[in-house]
């Protein structure tokens, strides 16, 4: 069952979907769909939507999936030079994720936010598809679609009623939706998450490969031309830090202070070494 926005008189534009936080993403054998694939972590939230309108995602292994009739089919995928690309097999046996989410392959794929992996600090025998020193690990993924038709841009999901998002054209051109998928925590119960989320999505894939280090930095967006069309610096933020950024805004807010303060500098384009990522899992190299 699907959840539908209201209808917009024009079906023109791109969609942004935006990835923050740790998922496997795995290319189907007809090269026709991903699956965004979320691990259950203790302290993950998983949501989805527009911008600081995010809602939960129900777990128990649902498959959620983009509407076919919204977007245009496209060719992209992951870039093994920005990406740790795996080579794993599909028969095997592989533990059930929290939840997925299905897309046809997008227009083009933006792979941002680098974290450069000393190799020693991955242990196993998996084949990688570029064998990389140090290993590139892109943190925020953004997959861009061209718009088929808007009244068609909404979540399905193989059982239950669809994820309810209501897809809201971005204000500065008109002609951007962005979708925000969160598998990330939104506060920090120690300094960092990182070993713990990428080794729980190389279970995913069910493969043998392990990171060996607890800090994962970010690398930050470089300023000119990295962020596809639309989408604000503001929205490449980590959901923990967007979450001490409202709680500085709320007390600015109640005691009548300045709120701007709820934005120090340049916050959302810095390294931040609570970052979490997975991984691209292929059959095909």
């Amino acid at each position: 069952m699907a959840t539908q926005p209201n209808a917009h008189p024009d079906a023109s534009g791109k969609l942004n979907v935006i990835f923050h936080g740790a998922f496997t993403f795995v290319r189907d054998a007809e090269k026709k769909h991903i699956l965004a694939e979320m691990p259950a972590i203790e302290n993950h939230v998983y949501r989805a939507g527009t911008w600081l309108a995010e809602t939960e995602i129900r777990g128990g292994s649902i498959v959620y999936e983009l509407n076919e009739k919204g977007v245009e089919q496209g060719t992209a995928w992951l870039d093994p030079k920005k990406n740790l690309i795996v080579k794993f097999d599909p028969k095997a046996r592989r533990p059930a994720p929290f939840a997925t989410l299905k897309l046809p392959l997008p227009e083009t794929i933006h792979s941002l936010r680098i974290s450069e992996v000393d190799a020693r600090f991955l242990e196993g025998k998996t084949k990688r598809q570029l064998d990389q020193h140090p290993q590139p690990m892109a943190l925020l993924q953004v997959f861009t679609y061209k718009i088929a038709d808007v009244n068609y841009l909404f979540i399905d999901a193989d059982r239950g009623e669809g994820h309810y998002w209501e897809p809201a054209f971005t204000e500065n051109d008109g002609s951007h939706v962005n979708l925000h998928v969160f598998s990330a925590e939104d506060h920090y119960h120690k300094p960092s998450n990182a070993q713990e989320d990428f080794n729980k999505c190389m279970e995913l894939l069910a493969v043998d490969l392990r990171l060996q280090t607890k800090f994962l930095p970010a690398g930050p967006i470089p300023a000119d031309g990295a962020l596809p069309p639309g989408v604000a610096p503001e929205e490449t933020e980590d959901l923990g830090v967007r979450t001490l950024r409202m709680a500085r805004l709320g007390r600015a807010k109640v005691q009548g202070g300045d709120t701007n303060v709820a934005w120090f500098g340049n916050d959302a384009l810095d390294g931040n070494i609570r970052a979490c990522t997975g991984g691209g899992g292929d059959d095909g190299f």
